[in-house]
């Protein structure tokens, strides 16, 4: 059987129409959810944000987060009064596995790894000290 050009360029199509099909169903079947509901709110709020991340960056002894064999631990310097501090823990792929922690009344904060799942977790500790509010930024992987 011999093909003529136009047979070749139908069926070269076909082929290509096919493809993109094919690509764009399975493109559907994953979730493309926003890392956060209030993506709006917090767009607005990014100023302040901003600052909070300078305030941190300026402190001689910042708060540290580590990774042990089965914790998260997150240790706040002895100097210096901390207060209303927060532990987000955000998946990136999957809303409905991050995490809040309300760190009250310690200077070490430890969380069980194994009530976290594996994965990439990009975490959020704010918390205010000496009446300004700080943030810093750490993405781990569990």
């Amino acid at each position: 059987m011999k093909l003529n050009w136009g047979q070749g360029i139908t069926i070269a199509l076909v082929l290509f129409m096919t493809f993109i099909a094919v690509l764009a169903v399975n493109l559907m079947m994953h979730s493309a959810d926003l890392e956060t509901a209030d993506y709006y709110q917090k767009e607005i709020a990014y100023e302040s944000e901003i600052v909070s991340l300078k305030n941190a960056k300026e402190l001689n002894e910042k708060p540290k987060i580590s990774l042990t064999d089965t914790h998260l631990l997150v240790q706040f310097p002895t100097e210096g009064e901390f207060s209303m501090s927060e532990l987000k823990m955000n998946r990136p792929n999957d809303k409905d596995q991050d995490v809040l922690f309300k760190i009250k009344n310690t200077k070490t904060f430890t969380v069980d790894k194994s009530s976290l799942n594996a994965g990439i977790y990009n975490v959020v500790l704010s918390y205010t000290i000496n009446g300004k509010n700080c943030i810093q930024k750490e993405q781990l992987y569990i």
